[in-house]
Protein backbone atom coordinates (compact mmCIF):
# COMPACT_ATOMS: atom_id res chain seq x y z
CA UNK A 1 0.00 0.00 0.00
CA UNK A 2 1.21 3.62 -0.59
CA UNK A 3 -0.44 6.79 1.00
CA UNK A 4 0.56 10.14 -0.21
CA UNK A 5 -0.36 13.13 2.48
CA UNK A 6 -1.49 15.44 -0.24
CA UNK A 7 -2.46 18.48 2.35
CA UNK A 8 -4.47 19.32 5.18
CA UNK A 9 -7.20 16.23 5.55
CA UNK A 10 -6.41 14.97 1.80
CA UNK A 11 -4.67 11.65 1.28
CA UNK A 12 -4.24 9.49 -1.35
CA UNK A 13 -4.35 5.71 -0.80
CA UNK A 14 -2.66 3.44 -3.78
CA UNK A 15 -4.25 -0.38 -3.36
CA UNK A 16 -2.82 -3.24 -5.82
CA UNK A 17 -5.90 -2.10 -8.48
CA UNK A 18 -7.25 1.17 -7.19
CA UNK A 19 -6.28 4.44 -5.99
CA UNK A 20 -8.65 6.09 -3.00
CA UNK A 21 -8.08 9.60 -2.68
CA UNK A 22 -9.51 11.02 0.60
CA UNK A 23 -10.50 14.69 1.17
CA UNK A 24 -8.53 16.38 -1.52
CA UNK A 25 -8.07 20.15 -0.89
CA UNK A 26 -5.89 22.14 -3.22
CA UNK A 27 -6.27 25.61 -1.30
CA UNK A 28 -7.22 27.25 -4.93
CA UNK A 29 -4.09 25.09 -6.67
CA UNK A 30 -1.64 25.91 -4.47
CA UNK A 31 -1.36 22.44 -4.01
CA UNK A 32 -2.97 20.73 -6.77
CA UNK A 33 -0.68 17.73 -6.54
CA UNK A 34 -3.07 14.65 -7.90
CA UNK A 35 -2.64 13.83 -11.76
CA UNK A 36 -4.62 11.36 -13.09
CA UNK A 37 -2.25 9.71 -15.73
CA UNK A 38 0.36 8.94 -12.98
CA UNK A 39 -1.99 6.24 -12.23
CA UNK A 40 -2.80 4.82 -15.69
CA UNK A 41 -4.87 1.18 -15.34
CA UNK A 42 -5.99 1.32 -11.91
CA UNK A 43 -9.79 2.49 -10.78
CA UNK A 44 -9.65 6.28 -8.97
CA UNK A 45 -12.40 7.10 -6.66
CA UNK A 46 -12.98 10.02 -4.85
CA UNK A 47 -13.96 10.16 -1.10
CA UNK A 48 -16.08 13.49 0.23
CA UNK A 49 -16.50 13.28 3.51
CA UNK A 50 -18.45 16.55 3.61
CA UNK A 51 -19.56 20.47 2.15
CA UNK A 52 -16.95 22.44 3.65
CA UNK A 53 -14.23 24.35 1.48
CA UNK A 54 -11.05 22.25 3.08
CA UNK A 55 -12.46 18.95 2.35
CA UNK A 56 -14.67 19.22 -0.89
CA UNK A 57 -12.87 20.60 -3.69
CA UNK A 58 -14.62 21.14 -6.70
CA UNK A 59 -11.49 20.49 -8.43
CA UNK A 60 -11.70 17.22 -8.28
CA UNK A 61 -15.11 17.18 -10.65
CA UNK A 62 -12.62 17.73 -13.66
CA UNK A 63 -11.54 14.29 -13.73
CA UNK A 64 -15.14 12.61 -14.05
CA UNK A 65 -13.60 10.85 -17.10
CA UNK A 66 -11.28 8.60 -15.12
CA UNK A 67 -12.72 8.67 -11.97
CA UNK A 68 -16.02 7.66 -9.89
CA UNK A 69 -16.89 9.38 -6.62
CA UNK A 70 -18.36 8.67 -3.30
CA UNK A 71 -19.73 11.66 -1.73
CA UNK A 72 -21.66 12.87 1.58
CA UNK A 73 -25.35 13.70 1.18
CA UNK A 74 -24.86 17.16 1.75
CA UNK A 75 -22.23 17.75 -0.65
CA UNK A 76 -23.65 19.46 -3.47
CA UNK A 77 -23.31 19.05 -7.01
CA UNK A 78 -24.60 20.92 -10.64
CA UNK A 79 -27.49 18.87 -11.75
CA UNK A 80 -25.67 18.94 -14.99
CA UNK A 81 -22.62 16.86 -13.48
CA UNK A 82 -22.32 13.45 -15.73
CA UNK A 83 -19.65 11.94 -13.58
CA UNK A 84 -20.66 8.71 -11.84
CA UNK A 85 -21.78 9.50 -7.84
CA UNK A 86 -22.01 7.42 -4.68
CA UNK A 87 -23.83 9.72 -2.67
CA UNK A 88 -23.66 8.29 0.80
CA UNK A 89 -25.55 9.11 3.94
CA UNK A 90 -24.37 7.92 8.40
CA UNK A 91 -24.79 4.72 9.24
CA UNK A 92 -25.00 2.81 5.87
CA UNK A 93 -22.88 -0.10 4.59
CA UNK A 94 -22.47 0.13 0.92
CA UNK A 95 -20.44 -1.86 -1.88
CA UNK A 96 -19.21 0.04 -4.67
CA UNK A 97 -16.77 -1.10 -6.84
CA UNK A 98 -15.49 -4.36 -5.32
CA UNK A 99 -15.32 -2.07 -1.89
CA UNK A 100 -17.40 -1.98 1.27
CA UNK A 101 -18.07 1.30 2.41
CA UNK A 102 -18.99 1.90 5.81
CA UNK A 103 -20.36 5.53 7.25
CA UNK A 104 -20.37 6.99 10.43
CA UNK A 105 -21.97 10.17 11.78
CA UNK A 106 -19.51 13.22 11.68
CA UNK A 107 -20.16 15.47 15.53
CA UNK A 108 -19.50 18.88 12.85
CA UNK A 109 -20.73 17.81 9.21
CA UNK A 110 -21.21 14.75 7.16
CA UNK A 111 -19.59 11.05 7.86
CA UNK A 112 -16.36 9.41 8.29
CA UNK A 113 -15.16 6.61 6.35
CA UNK A 114 -14.26 2.88 7.26
CA UNK A 115 -13.52 1.36 3.91
CA UNK A 116 -12.40 -2.19 2.88
CA UNK A 117 -11.35 -3.58 -0.35
CA UNK A 118 -8.34 -4.60 -2.77
CA UNK A 119 -6.45 -5.63 0.27
CA UNK A 120 -6.89 -2.71 2.35
CA UNK A 121 -8.50 -1.21 5.45
CA UNK A 122 -8.85 2.48 5.59
CA UNK A 123 -10.71 4.67 8.37
CA UNK A 124 -10.63 8.03 7.34
CA UNK A 125 -12.19 10.31 10.29
CA UNK A 126 -13.15 13.50 7.77
CA UNK A 127 -14.40 16.34 10.76
CA UNK A 128 -15.34 13.50 13.04
CA UNK A 129 -12.92 14.82 16.15
CA UNK A 130 -12.88 15.56 20.08
CA UNK A 131 -14.18 19.13 19.45
CA UNK A 132 -13.03 19.80 23.13
CA UNK A 133 -13.13 23.72 22.79
CA UNK A 134 -11.59 25.39 26.19
CA UNK A 135 -14.04 28.01 25.65
CA UNK A 136 -16.78 26.43 25.34
CA UNK A 137 -19.42 25.42 27.35
CA UNK A 138 -19.26 22.74 29.76
CA UNK A 139 -23.12 21.31 27.86
CA UNK A 140 -21.14 21.13 24.47
CA UNK A 141 -18.06 19.95 25.37
CA UNK A 142 -19.77 16.73 27.54
CA UNK A 143 -21.79 16.36 23.98
CA UNK A 144 -19.08 16.66 21.60
CA UNK A 145 -17.58 13.41 23.95
CA UNK A 146 -20.51 12.05 23.90
CA UNK A 147 -20.90 11.87 20.13
CA UNK A 148 -17.58 11.36 19.77
CA UNK A 149 -17.66 8.28 21.81
CA UNK A 150 -20.60 6.81 20.36
CA UNK A 151 -19.11 7.14 16.67
CA UNK A 152 -16.15 5.30 17.63
CA UNK A 153 -17.98 2.25 19.57
CA UNK A 154 -19.51 1.37 16.12
CA UNK A 155 -15.61 0.14 15.02
CA UNK A 156 -14.74 -0.51 18.49
CA UNK A 157 -12.00 -3.78 18.74
CA UNK A 158 -11.65 -3.06 14.18
CA UNK A 159 -8.04 -3.19 12.59
CA UNK A 160 -7.44 -0.78 9.80
CA UNK A 161 -3.91 -1.19 7.94
CA UNK A 162 -4.43 2.81 8.37
CA UNK A 163 -6.51 5.82 10.14
CA UNK A 164 -6.47 8.71 9.75
CA UNK A 165 -7.42 11.17 12.49
CA UNK A 166 -8.02 14.43 13.13
CA UNK A 167 -5.50 16.22 15.50
CA UNK A 168 -6.38 20.54 15.50
CA UNK A 169 -3.81 22.10 17.72
CA UNK A 170 -6.46 25.22 17.79
CA UNK A 171 -8.15 23.03 20.12
CA UNK A 172 -4.90 23.71 22.32
CA UNK A 173 -4.17 20.71 25.24
CA UNK A 174 -7.10 18.88 23.87
CA UNK A 175 -5.95 18.26 20.84
CA UNK A 176 -4.68 14.68 21.12
CA UNK A 177 -7.99 13.35 22.54
CA UNK A 178 -9.39 12.17 19.53
CA UNK A 179 -6.39 10.28 18.42
CA UNK A 180 -5.67 8.84 22.67
CA UNK A 181 -9.50 7.91 22.04
CA UNK A 182 -9.30 5.95 18.81
CA UNK A 183 -6.46 4.00 19.72
CA UNK A 184 -7.57 2.69 22.86
CA UNK A 185 -10.52 1.62 21.21
CA UNK A 186 -9.39 0.72 17.46
CA UNK A 187 -6.55 -0.93 16.12
CA UNK A 188 -4.24 0.35 13.65
CA UNK A 189 -1.21 -0.50 11.78
CA UNK A 190 -0.09 3.13 10.52
CA UNK A 191 -1.85 6.50 11.81
CA UNK A 192 -1.43 9.10 9.94
CA UNK A 193 -2.20 13.03 11.68
CA UNK A 194 -4.80 15.10 9.65
CA UNK A 195 -6.09 18.93 10.12
CA UNK A 196 -3.44 20.06 11.96
CA UNK A 197 -3.52 23.51 9.53
CA UNK A 198 0.53 23.28 8.65
CA UNK A 199 1.57 22.35 11.99
CA UNK A 200 3.58 18.87 11.21
CA UNK A 201 4.90 19.69 15.04
CA UNK A 202 1.78 17.74 16.14
CA UNK A 203 3.15 14.51 14.83
CA UNK A 204 6.32 14.58 16.71
CA UNK A 205 4.12 15.36 19.09
CA UNK A 206 1.94 12.45 19.16
CA UNK A 207 4.76 10.18 18.29
CA UNK A 208 6.18 10.39 22.37
CA UNK A 209 2.59 9.00 23.29
CA UNK A 210 2.27 5.57 24.47
CA UNK A 211 0.74 4.55 21.27
CA UNK A 212 3.76 6.64 19.14
CA UNK A 213 4.99 4.15 17.40
CA UNK A 214 1.81 3.70 15.16
CA UNK A 215 2.23 7.59 14.73
CA UNK A 216 3.22 8.72 10.82
CA UNK A 217 5.26 11.52 10.77
CA UNK A 218 4.28 13.88 8.11
CA UNK A 219 6.85 16.76 7.78
CA UNK A 220 5.72 18.38 4.52
CA UNK A 221 2.86 18.35 1.47
CA UNK A 222 2.82 15.94 -1.47
CA UNK A 223 4.66 13.28 0.98
CA UNK A 224 5.06 9.42 0.51
CA UNK A 225 4.83 6.82 2.36
CA UNK A 226 5.05 3.00 1.43
CA UNK A 227 3.35 0.68 4.32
Amino acid sequence: MHITYFNHSGFLVETLNKVLVFDYYSQGGRFDFFHPDKYEGKEILFFVTHNHGDHFDTRILQWAENAAYILSQDVVLDPAFKGEVLFVKPHETYTFHGLTIETLLSNDEGVAFAVEGDGAKIYHGGDLNWWHWNGESKEFNDGIAKSYHEEIARIKGRYFDAAFVPADPRLEDKYSWATDYFMEKVQAKAVFPMHFWGRFDVCNQLAEKPYGDKIIIITKENQEFSL
